[in-house]
């Protein structure tokens, strides 16, 4: 009997051991950073843009930065009662940018299990689909299997969830990888690409403005992903719980669908019959 009693106070001893070296090793409330706290402090929301129309992009007679992740984050700033300051950067970029604290959010950015390890995101407020365009005058394809060819060439904006897609994929195409979405069309019309894949968004707004645009849509589906924004590792819950509700509401309250009518998203499907 004795001996079975100090069997089981060992093992309550280790388990208590093993707790308070847990308790230990994790940072308290107290010590764990609180990214609102610094924001309020600064007395600015700095959020890191690249360009993805509609999510973001830049008004081509102000400069200024406009979109549905635009709109979210000027909001979210006049919640936390600081300034909004966008910081210009790119996809290729993007995820060191806000490692190096040039930035306190990363916008639009897709949740990638790659990304999910360096960064902390939060909930997604669209889906993004990677869908094709191709010029309807000049190609007669219409599906993924049409395209993935050899002597067929496929743009992509350079470091953007679409490349990584298709790269980790495996493509007969050639890639050619340009620096962002305007360089891909320009290259489509120019013929020196037979097609773009990218945000289903973007895509099938510019598919509405262009006559001829014909988009293509993958099935099965080659690229789905949730769009979100991203903040560095190792701020409290509580920052990341106050993000996700600043996007719930969007969702739930009317505004994200008052967005997307803003800034011109339309049906697609129409443009995959052209």
């Amino acid at each position: 009997m004795k001996s079975r009693i100090l069997v089981v106070l060992a093992t309550v001893l280790s388990v208590l051991g093993i707790s308070a070296l847990q308790a230990a090793a994790a940072p308290s409330r107290a010590d764990t950073p609180s990214l609102i706290a610094e924001i309020k402090q600064k007395g600015e929301l700095r959020v890191g843009y690249a360009v993805a129309d509609p999510h973001q992009f830049k008004d081509p007679t102000t400069g200024e930065w406009k979109g549905i992740a635009v709109d979210m984050m000027k909001n979210w700033a006049e919640v936390l009662a600081v300034q909004h300051v966008p910081v210009d950067t790119t996809w290729e970029t993007m995820i060191q940018g806000l490692q190096a604290g040039q930035y306190d959010i990363a916008a639009a950015l897709n949740r990638r299990p790659p990304r999910a390890l360096v960064v902390t995101y939060s909930a997604p407020y669209m889906a993004d689909r990677g869908v094709f365009t191709v010029d309807r005058n000049k190609s007669q394809a219409h599906t993924w299997n049409d395209l993935n060819k050899a002597g067929t060439t496929i743009c992509v904006v350079q470091g953007t969830a679409e490349d990584k897609s298709l790269t980790a994929i495996g493509t007969a195409a050639d890639l050619l990888r340009l620096g962002d979405q305007n360089e891909c069309r320009i290259a489509l019309q120019a013929g020196r690409a037979n097609a773009f894949f990218d945000d289903i968004s973007g895509q099938a707004k510019y598919a509405g403005e262009q006559d001829w645009v014909r988009l293509i849509v993958p099935d099965p589906v080659l690229q789905l992903e949730g769009v979100g924004f991203a903040i560095r590792k190792g701020y409290s819950y509580d920052d990341v719980q106050a993000l996700d509700i600043q996007v719930e509401n969007w969702i739930n309250n009317g505004l994200l669908v008052g967005a997307q009518r803003k800034y011109g998203l339309p049906d697609w499907q129409p443009f995959t019959l052209r």
